[in-house]
């Protein structure tokens, strides 16, 4: 099964995603993608790295498809972090 590395960047939070160029990325399309476990292993060496150089946090193998040319998490909740949050920041009155 194709995988890709994801995280969360340590200075705002956001989902990235470990790139080609052992960058990290926002988006899913940009991923590098790792085709056995073998290979993702590798890519969570580099995502330990990055922990470890206070880059990102919680560093995890996502489960991926591509279909029609299209990449997506299998998971539900990997599909949702992907397309970002459900709901829009900041719009909730606080009382």
């Amino acid at each position: 099964m194709l995988q890709v590395v994801s995280a969360n960047r340590l200075v705002d939070g956001t989902v990235v995603y470990l790139g080609p160029q052992d960058h990290w990325v926002e988006r899913l399309e940009a991923a590098a993608v790792f085709a056995n476990e073998a290979e993702c292993e590798t890519g969570l060496e580099k995502a330990r790295a990055a922990v470890a150089a206070n880059l990102i946090v919680d560093p995890f193998a996502v489960a991926v498809v591509e279909e029609a040319g299209v990449r997506r998490a299998v998971s539900m909740r990997d599909a949702i972090r992907a397309l970002g949050p459900s709901i829009a920041y900041g719009t909730a009155e606080r009382r």
